[in-house]
């Protein structure tokens, strides 16, 4: 073989090198958004769906695959249950938004899932000023948490009011509004929650007022995810002991 050729191999060996590291140090901290590895649940096992945004997802959450939310759960509840994160970065409510949610195939796949449980978290980016409509944004969550409610098992279903946000160097990334997240979006999803009888987590209320346990101000550290993971149990632990 001659040096250029040598060469070449090399070159293109190191850069396949290159990329898998890569790849595997961006979805150590949750930076592959589009990376959803689902669990295939047993027979007897209660299966869980946890659909929302980045906060769901766990972007920016260290050692993401044992540390997001989803994950945590998984842990605190066991092996009767099949926890499946469907968190989607970036996703909106609205199918107004400049990413819906239900215009995605993982919204088919979390459906297809047919879960016994589903535990809904957005909004956050629903908040930005080029997404937000007060209107679309209750009746097209509505219309997407009937969509689960409505399937032939009828699982239960709880919605989370999304966590607070927290200026960094003085401003809130990635657009989201805290205004209008703390004044109309967790006042609506309440709202929603009281109108379809179904319950709500108030993670605003968690969260308020404790910006250490976000890596950006708007993304929940691992600690942050375990706090969420927790409120889930508890109210899990209270329904299913009726």
């Amino acid at each position: 073989m001659k040096k250029s050729q040598k060469a070449v191999v090399i070159g293109g060996m190191t850069v396949v090198i290159l990329g898998v590291v890569t790849s595997f140090v961006l979805s150590s901290v949750g930076y592959l958004g589009f990376y959803h590895p689902q669990q295939k649940s047993r027979e007897g096992q209660v299966k869980i769906a946890c659909v929302g945004d980045s906060i769901t997802y766990g972007y920016g959450v260290k050692s993401w695959s044992k540390n997001n939310y989803p994950a945590q759960l998984q842990k605190m509840l066991g092996e009767g249950f099949c926890v499946n994160n469907f968190g989607y970065s970036g996703r909106t409510a609205q199918t107004t938004g400049d990413r819906p949610y239900s215009a995605e195939k993982l919204y088919q796949k979390s459906l297809d899932y047919e879960p016994d449980i589903v535990i809904f978290m957005l909004g956050s980016n629903d908040s930005k000023a080029y997404n937000w409509n007060k209107e679309n944004f209750m009746k097209d969550y509505k219309v997407l948490v009937e969509s689960y409610v409505n399937l032939p098992n009828h699982p239960k279903v709880y919605v989370m009011a999304p966590p607070p946000v927290f200026e960094v160097g003085g401003k809130v990334k990635y657009d989201i509004e805290k205004d209008t997240i703390a004044k109309e979006i967790v006042p609506l999803t309440k709202e929603m929650a009281k109108q379809m009888q179904i319950p709500c987590i108030d993670l605003y209320a968690l969260f308020d007022g404790r910006p250490e346990l976000f890596s950006d101000g708007c993304h929940p550290t691992a600690a942050g995810a375990t706090i969420i993971a927790n409120a889930v149990r508890t109210q899990l632990s209270k329904d299913l002991a009726k």
